[in-house]
């Protein structure tokens, strides 16, 4: 009986801690993805955005997080910020999608194959983009979609 009410109460704590999670979220990643070109050895980076859930003339940034040890080694960094900042729509405006793209050089091309399969890992966390601004991140969506040139 004592055992059947701590798995009770370990069962509501969870519940309400994942309900809880990522409450605040935006939903502005529509789509985004990661391409490989193999000829000028560079990655690109790109995201389509909708400010549909921002208020308007909300100021915003976009930024790849890179966690994957592998695209963390090739690449030489662990954040690809996308030039400028972003606002969202004027007062009385319909929502924009916003597209995002950033390419930088692939320092180590060797692992080129390896950097692929890490990114379509769906059990790894390899590539998250990230839109920001001074009060926080604003929403943030974990890419698996990877191609090569």
């Amino acid at each position: 009986m004592k055992g059947t009410k701590i798995i009770i109460i370990a069962g509501i704590l969870m519940t309400v801690l994942l309900s809880a999670c990522n409450r605040n979220a935006a939903d502005m990643v529509v789509d985004g993805g990661v391409t490989i070109d193999e000829k000028t050895n560079t990655v690109t980076f790109q995201g389509s955005l909708t400010d549909k859930q921002l208020e308007p003339d909300t100021p915003f940034q976009v930024r790849f997080y890179l966690e994957g040890k592998t695209v963390r080694n090739a690449l030489g960094t662990d954040l690809v910020y996308v030039d400028g900042e972003f606002k969202s729509h004027k007062q009385g405006e319909a929502s924009e999608t916003i597209e995002v793209r950033k390419t930088i050089d692939i320092k180590k091309p060797e692992e080129i194959d390896k950097l692929v399969n890490e990114i379509k890992n769906k059990e790894e966390k390899a590539v998250t983009i990230e839109i920001i601004n001074d009060a926080g991140r604003i929403d943030e969506e974990v890419l698996h979609s990877v191609s090569k040139e």
